[in-house]
């Protein structure tokens, strides 16, 4: 294999808040019906065994994206913003990238399944959000990014590749 070629994927799921998380979850399974707004509940879990915490990265249903607050103990997990799933839901954790909770900001190349336009906030400290305009079906983005800003992007299907 070449030294250059990526070795990990994820799906980007774009947030104008929270930088794409590393790649390979931590923890995947449903929440308890009792999970409402900003709590994760899930009687099954061991978040402080399996070393979660605040600034690690959840995906809902493959669609919502949140940064983890806090966690409360074993079995909750209180997200910085609301979940708008209807409990019970899948759910994946992820080891957060940089942001306000977590140091990081590791880049990523974008591989673009459905063309449209990317809006990215570039690696490397004081760098400003650039929109990538007209990017073609599967085409890959070779600058390094931190984060797929969700206002301004159009495109779909994309995956950080590492």
């Amino acid at each position: 294999m070449a030294q250059n070629q990526p070795v990990k994927a994820i799906d980007v799921i774009p947030s104008d808040t929270i930088n794409i998380p590393e790649p390979g979850s931590v923890f995947s399974s449903t929440s308890d019906a009792s999970s409402i707004g900003a709590l994760l509940v899930d009687p099954t879990a061991k978040f402080l065994d399996d070393f979660i915490s605040g600034g690690d990265v959840v995906y809902v249903g493959g669609n919502e994206i949140h940064e983890i607050l806090k966690v409360i103990d074993n079995t909750q997990i209180e997200l910085k913003s609301s979940v708008s799933a209807a409990a019970p839901y899948t759910f994946k954790i992820y080891k957060g990238n940089g942001g306000e909770l977590k140091e990081g900001q590791d880049g990523y190349s974008l591989f673009v399944g459905t063309a449209g336009d990317i809006a990215v906030l570039p690696v490397g400290s004081g760098q400003d959000a650039v929109v990538l305009k007209n990017v073609a079906n599967n085409s890959y983005v070779p600058l390094q990014v931190q984060r797929v800003l969700d206002a301004g992007t159009t495109a779909a299907d994309i995956l950080g590749l590492e």
